[in-house]
């Protein structure tokens, strides 16, 4: 059996990543799941969470946008709505990402327009708790 799985990391603005991996943990819809090589055929739909890769050793971690997967048994391909890595992050960006939409929803948006607002808000707080999962280690490491 092999060691590693090749993955593909595309958003509509760019190829992220294209590596061999040994695994990685990918945020479904119905809850976050593990890919290891030779894994099954699968597509899966993605919501707002964290990509964890492992990779080399080491523990790599995006903030995805949402999207699918398309799991084959050598290979991964994502197809993100957006994709930053937790170290990219721009975290006062963020934080008035996600304030923004805080005000949105207060100030009372409906219909189709609530949904846009409530999708932006997810990715705002995925993206503030994945750069704080990577200052935490930071801190014990350093």
């Amino acid at each position: 059996m092999p060691k590693t799985i090749k993955l593909e990391l595309v958003t509509p603005l760019r190829h992220v990543l294209s590596e061999m991996v040994e695994a990685m943990v990918l945020p479904g819809v119905e809850g976050s799941f593990g890919v290891l090589p030779g894994h099954l055929l699968w597509v899966a739909a993605l919501k707002p969470g964290r990509l964890k890769i492992s990779f080399q050793g080491r523990e790599i971690v995006y903030a995805l946008g949402g999207g699918y997967a398309e799991i084959m048994p050598y290979k991964v391909v994502v197809l993100a709505d957006s994709a930053e890595l937790a170290e990219d992050i721009d975290i006062e960006a963020a934080q008035k990402q996600k304030a923004k939409a805080l005000e949105q929803l207060k100030q009372g948006v409906r219909g189709p327009e609530m949904e846009v607002v409530e999708v932006s808000l997810r990715k705002a707080m995925v993206r503030l708790k994945t750069a704080e999962i990577i200052r935490r280690r930071k801190n014990k490491s350093g």
